[in-house]
């Protein structure tokens, strides 16, 4: 679904006994992790009447021109989906794959690569170029910059009718849509690329080992929530390791003593050769 169709969808809430913790391996996971985080809480807010609500879409807005405002931004984006059609490529010649859903896959990261192709200048360059925007941008700034006495040109504008500030978001957020139509394929590649499976960490600690053949995306951690745990991840060339600490809001955490049923996914853009028929039939199975 397009993140535009996000937009002017009512947003369903659902609710889950568990909680998923992700761990980016690399500077391309992080920066799709933070950018999904974004527009997930544009995809929230976009469309509620409260003004409220608008202010947090602009901040966040906002927010995301910043994390855009690098010069590789492209050129990295560009480099992981020629990883991935390089990946899926190699798995063609394993006889066991679906070959159909195999080419559909990566008929959707060329796709993806048109568009980024297709992209002038830096992403988002149009929301860099409108003066209310940079106007406002600069108030942010400031502690309570955009108060009604400060940016009244914002008051203004907030005070106007839903339907006149949705026409314009939607003109800034539209420049937006290629970008997270690839953050989202990355990001649904690299989650469906590795099942979760049962782990045990005892007393709150877990270990293994990692094959330095394999280039690791993303750790993911799925804990049930009654457990109030989180975990701290530290990744190394060869080994991963997990402490799961107690929630205290009051003050220091600590490691917990209990023993931890958790789920665990090492999430990886290549396989070993003798592993590539298991990892292919997982990837393209059937719908």
């Amino acid at each position: 679904m397009s993140f535009i169709n996000n937009l002017t969808k009512k947003d369903v809430v659902i609710t889950s006994d568990d909680i998923m913790f992700e761990q980016p391996l690399n500077e391309q996971m992080r920066l799709c992790l933070r950018l999904e985080h974004l527009f997930q809480q544009i995809e929230y807010h976009f469309d509620k009447d409260s003004m409220w609500d608008t202010r947090i879409v602009m901040n966040v807005l906002f927010d995301i021109v910043t994390v855009l405002d690098r010069p590789d931004l492209k050129n990295k984006l560009g480099q992981t989906l020629n990883q991935y059609i390089a990946a899926l490529m190699q798995l063609e010649q394993i006889p066991s794959v679906n070959k159909q859903k195999l080419r559909r896959m990566i008929d959707q990261l060329n796709k993806a690569m048109d568009a980024l192709h297709a992209m002038q200048g830096k992403v988002g360059q149009v929301l860099r170029e409108n003066e209310f925007l940079i106007a406002l941008q600069q108030r942010l700034s400031i502690p309570a910059g955009t108060c009604g006495f400060s940016s009244p040109a914002y008051h203004l504008w907030l005070h106007l009718p839903l339907k006149a500030r949705f026409k314009n978001l939607l003109h800034w957020c539209e420049p937006l849509e290629p970008l997270q139509k690839i953050i989202s394929l990355l990001l649904k590649l690299t989650r469906d690329s590795t099942e979760l499976k049962p782990k045990i960490a005892k007393a709150g600690f877990y270990q293994a080992n990692l094959d330095s053949n394999i280039a690791y995306q993303m750790i993911r951690i799925q804990v049930p929530l009654k457990y109030e745990l989180y975990p701290e991840i530290s990744v190394g060339r060869h080994r991963l390791t997990i402490h799961f600490f107690e929630l205290n809001p009051k003050g220091k955490a600590n490691q917990t003593k209990k023993d931890v049923d958790f789920s665990l996914a090492c999430c990886k853009l290549r396989v070993k050769e003798d592993q590539q028929s298991s990892a292919a039939q997982q990837e393209t199975s059937e719908d």
